[in-house]
């Protein structure tokens, strides 16, 4: 509590220095409470601090605090529990091998769009755009769709992006961060900063092709939805997030590697994790009553565990059976699937995952890889059977069995044999304090990742947009960015140098010839 104070009091008086509280906006068009589950504590750790937060979102406080003010979007459903699994299941690996990810673009196209239309035309936009507050700094995500940047720029106020996964392969060109393809998996790809050369092969062509399929789909449909709304004359959309201040991403270097980012591109994996709560009495009854330990089963908000087919479902079931001296928790609706059902499972509509994975009772913890609940888990020592269904899941998957951190059962692999060996693993004492060692590169830093993110968000408004930590790199086309003006350049002057050397030999030769033919003695004629 001491700490808690003199960290409050120290914002404050960085407020105070300063003049007066920062006006900061928040606008988050995209509705998935994964994702605002991880940028809230930032918001609410800045309105403590005296600042005064003005949230644009689909998920409002559920207690109103001082300094925070919510505004809601209304005309898009929330993605919980939409992912069918039946659907997953039939997914297919390009020649039944290679991971092949562009349906994902796909999917988070559609998405974007669809928030992207209904955000623009919203009457908190236009109230917002008529309103005559000013703003110090503008936060918003940067994920599949760019389409309230345009809100930022016409409100003309530096802005931070934030992301709560791996960054997206469009993203690094609008930050002038380097994406060095044989060490760096993009976020669709199951791989490693450690891949062979058809991982590489793979990861190069998906990389760009996501990038054309986005600047040759994505950006001009935004750009109509745009001009559509504030007509013609706002840059390109492509052009104004390059006036991207700051980037806070939910990632750190102990789970996906040492990555080579710009300055204003800053890992704070994790800062969502916070203080543990007790658990609800009648989670503490269950947790109490287990004599071997706990293992957590949630696949997160976004999929829909009742679409599990029978033979999957009973797999599961009969993995449970085999331990019954483990209390195994699952997120799922109590009318899903109850035939056949273990004593030793209990299902819940909801389950406080923080505060549950850091209980002395937890064991293991499956999980489909969302990066919320994987870096909880890191953080807890928790050892994890991570089954991956989309998007970033597979990337943060590979990186959780590389580190040592859990291993992997793939969701065509989904059956008994599987699923027990895996438990069997992770439940075994050996990994468990493996893994715990391991926790401790996640836990040790020079500044807790809530500080970090706050220090650089306040460090973006007191310096008007921190234009020393932008790199140029961001300006320059790619043709120049990859050096390609060199490498054609070089092979030019190695050609004409060929070229020069060979016409050299013909002449020399021509002239060897000339000259022996001149000195070659005439014969005396008869």
């Amino acid at each position: 509590m001491l700490g808690r104070a003199v960290t409050l009091l120290l914002g404050l008086l960085t407020v105070t220095s300063r003049g007066q509280a920062a006006q900061i906006l928040g606008l988050f068009g995209h509705p998935g409470k994964s994702h605002f589950d991880f940028f809230r504590p930032m918001f609410v750790e800045l309105a403590q601090r005296g600042h005064n937060v003005s949230m644009y979102s689909y998920f409002p406080l559920k207690q109103p605090m001082a300094n925070y003010t919510d505004y809601v979007f209304e005309g898009m459903p929330l993605l919980t529990d939409i992912v069918d699994l039946q659907i997953i299941e039939q997914e297919t690996p390009l020649l039944g091998v290679v991971p092949f990810k562009l349906p994902t673009f796909f999917m988070l196209h559609d998405w974007g769009l669809r928030s992207c239309k209904v955000a623009l035309n919203s009457p908190l936009i236009a109230q917002l755009l008529s309103s005559p507050l000013r703003y110090d700094v503008i936060i918003m995500e940067h994920f599949s769709n760019d389409c309230l940047a345009a809100v930022a720029h016409l409100l003309d106020a530096p802005v931070i992006a934030l992301s709560s996964c791996a960054i997206m392969p469009w993203h690094y060109k609008r930050m002038g961060t380097p994406f060095i393809h044989p060490t760096m998996p993009m976020s669709f790809l199951p791989y490693t900063d450690r891949m062979d050369f058809v991982g590489r092969l793979n990861n190069f062509l998906h990389f760009h092709a996501v990038n054309v399929l986005y600047n040759l789909i994505t950006q001009p449909a935004t750009d109509a939805l745009i001009s559509q709304r504030f007509g013609f004359g706002l840059p390109p959309i492509n052009e104004i997030v390059k006036n991207t201040s700051l980037m806070l991403i939910n990632q750190h270097h102990s789970l996906t590697g040492a990555q080579p980012y710009a300055p204003n591109v800053v890992e704070v994996g994790g800062l969502q994790v916070g203080k543990a709560k007790p658990l609800p009495k009648h989670l503490e009854r269950i947790f109490n009553a287990s004599t071997q330990g706990v293992v957590y089963i949630s696949w997160g908000s976004m999929v829909n565990p009742g679409t599990l087919s029978p033979f999957k479902r009973q797999a599961l079931y009969d993995a449970i059976s085999k331990l019954p001296g483990y209390t195994f928790v699952m997120r799922m609706n109590n009318q899903t699937g109850n035939e056949g059902k273990p004593k030793n499972l209990f299902n819940f509509e909801w389950l406080p995952q923080r505060d549950l994975l850091c209980h002395p009772k937890v064991k293991a913890f499956l999980s489909h890889g969302g990066l919320l609940g994987t870096t909880e888990a890191i953080y807890c020592g928790v050892p994890m059977l991570v089954t991956p269904f989309y998007g970033d899941q597979f990337l943060n998957a590979g990186a959780v069995e590389q580190r040592r951190f859990g291993v992997i059962v793939s969701f065509k692999e989904f059956d008994e044999p599987h699923l027990s060996q895996a438990l069997n693993t992770i439940l075994n004492e050996n990994f468990a304090s493996q893994m715990r060692r391991a926790t401790d590169a996640f836990r040790e830093r020079p500044q807790e990742p809530l500080e970090l993110a706050i220090w650089w968000i306040e460090h973006v408004i007191a310096t008007g947009g921190a234009p020393l930590s932008r790199s140029v790199a961001r300006h320059i086309n790619w043709f120049v960015y990859n050096s390609f003006d060199i490498y054609v350049f070089c092979l030019g002057f190695v050609l004409l140098t060929l070229i020069a050397l060979w016409q050299l030999a013909k002449l020399l030769k021509w002239a060897w010839s000339k000259l022996s033919s001149s000195t070659k003695p005439k014969s005396k004629q008869q």
